[in-house]
């Protein structure tokens, strides 16, 4: 994602705790007096515009979510519309509109956006958070492991924040105890060579071993574990720059780490290692996966072929730990989750015999606002970025829908222990390299990218150039984007469009 700079001339936050305007209240439409109450926004109306992460609604982000709005109105007096898009085409249709100048008060993150399109929050998360008394810099509420200056991913090249996350995220596999039980499958699935063996028992035994659907997410989550354990031998030859992009060595590969091993041919889809993790992620797909997946639709960015799982036809399901709630009151069969599994020599020469990793990160839901946002609008949108990192009005819904807290303060729900065990809780040292949200070049799908290898259509001979391609499309772009043109490694990209 594309973090950037906005245009001056905001005006700035008026707070103040504890104190009451009397005639803005009454707008509110609520009966009593709010504790924290900012002068002047009352009556206002915003619309948040994003995917739906908790629900296969196309309407609604569901209750827990028209819970934490409705606290929000009362408080400020403000209201929040909700305009869910759909999971396969928002972050098109939110680029479009950034780009355009049309998006509304608040959009998802992960959008294709350029530097001028938001507004940089640098100078809000340095002054307090209104709804957290005592609180002297809103920045310092947030777990610093996930989100600061610090962190990879984070920042844009100028040391912009352009978003505040609401939760964190974290991936896992969660499974049908039940079936696991028919089947004769233990739990958690040790290494990958038992889980294409488990995925035959389970299909002996009725079940399709694990769902899988065509949405944006549905081969990057299989795909994110395979591909770092298969790239951890190459960890130190591409580890170059610190998270701020300077000379240097970070903890996990930056997206400019990967776009330097792109552009020198250090990171190339005929890596050996690079390849096998492509080859892996198709054994995958054909011994476990829904046969029929690339017909099927994915509603919601909590998980990957849930009506599948949650019917009791599929014994195992990709999801998000905010997704745990909406899987929890749907599915009539006890629910685990684990970690996937390592990968070891047993399956490829090439294993590093590493742990499977995937960690907590910012990622989840985390909301921008437009640069073209202004007036009370804008302080209203801001208001609502901030209600959602106070313990007091986000606790509630983090524990109904699973979510990870990215503030401080606040115990993790026990529906998502299973994400902080192990070297599972241990962060990635590489996603799934894209340019994009969820483009791998623009206009790209990630999933466009493998579907063709993964459906047969195409060989292992011809996917590996079609990556290549794509790879060099995509770090061309962020070359350009994040101002990395000038230097002398990435002369030998393509220009950018």
């Amino acid at each position: 994602m594309r973090l950037s700079r906005a245009r001056a001339g905001l005006a700035s936050l008026l707070a103040s705790l504890g104190a009451v305007a009397m005639g803005s209240v009454a707008a509110s439409g609520s009966s009593a007096l709010p504790s924290h109450f900012i002068e002047g926004e009352a009556g206002t109306t915003i619309t948040l515009e994003g995917p739906n992460q908790w629900t296969q609604s196309g309407s609604s982000f569901g209750h827990p979510w028209d819970q934490v709005v409705a606290e929000f109105k009362k408080v400020t007096g403000v209201t929040v519309n909700t305009d869910v898009l759909p999971l396969a085409t928002f972050s098109g249709v939110e680029s479009a509109q950034l780009a355009a100048g049309i998006a509304p008060d608040l959009v998802f993150n992960q959008a294709n956006y350029q530097p001028y399109m938001v507004v940089p929050l640098n100078k809000y998360l340095s002054e307090p958070n209104p709804f957290v008394a005592g609180n002297k810099s809103w920045l310092s509420e947030f777990d610093s492991s996930a989100f600061s200056a610090k962190v990879s991913g984070v920042l844009d090249p100028k040391g912009n924040f352009d978003w505040a996350p609401f939760n964190l995220v974290g991936i896992a596999m969660y499974y049908n105890k039940d079936a696991f039980k028919r089947a004769g499958v233990t739990a958690p699935v040790s290494t990958f060579a038992q889980l294409i063996s488990d995925c035959g028992a389970l299909a002996k035994a009725g079940y399709t071993p694990m769902a899988m659907d065509s949405s944006a997410i549905g081969i990057n989550f299989a795909y994110r574990p395979v591909l770092d354990q298969m790239v951890d031998k190459q960890f130190d030859e591409l580890d170059h720059f610190t998270v701020t992009g300077a000379p240097g060595k970070a903890e996990e590969l930056t997206t400019k780490d990967v776009v330097w091993g792109i552009a020198t041919g250090k990171f190339s889809s005929g890596d050996p290692y690079v390849k096998e993790s492509v080859v892996l992620l198709k054994q995958l797909f054909d011994s476990c996966a829904t046969k029929d997946w690339s017909g099927i639709t994915g509603l919601s960015g909590d998980g990957v072929g849930l009506p599948q799982f949650e019917s009791g036809k599929a014994a195992m399901a990709f999801a998000v730990d905010f997704g745990y709630g909406t899987i929890a009151a749907s599915a009539h069969f006890p629910i685990g989750s684990m970690p996937f599994p390592e990968i070891t020599t047993a399956t490829t020469k090439l294993s590093a015999n590493v742990p499977a990793r995937s960690g907590n990160t910012v990622g989840g839901t985390s909301y921008m606002i437009p640069a073209h946002t202004g007036g009370r609008a804008l302080k209203a949108s801001l208001l609502f970025l901030q209600f959602m990192s106070a313990p007091q009005y986000i606790t509630k819904w983090l524990a109904e829908t699973g979510g990870i807290p990215a503030v401080q303060g606040i115990s993790p729900p026990a529906s998502t222990a299973a994400y902080f065990e192990g070297a599972w809780a241990k962060p990635e040292i590489i996603g799934p390299f894209a340019c994009c949200g969820y483009d791998i070049a623009p206009g790209v799908l990630f999933s466009e990218a493998y579907d063709g290898y993964l459906l047969g259509s195409k060989t292992l001979g011809q996917e590996v150039p079609y990556l290549e391609g794509l790879f060099r499309q995509g770090a061309a772009y962020l070359v350009q984007n994040d101002g990395w043109s000038g230097q002398s490694w990435a002369s030998s990209l393509p220009r950018s469009p």
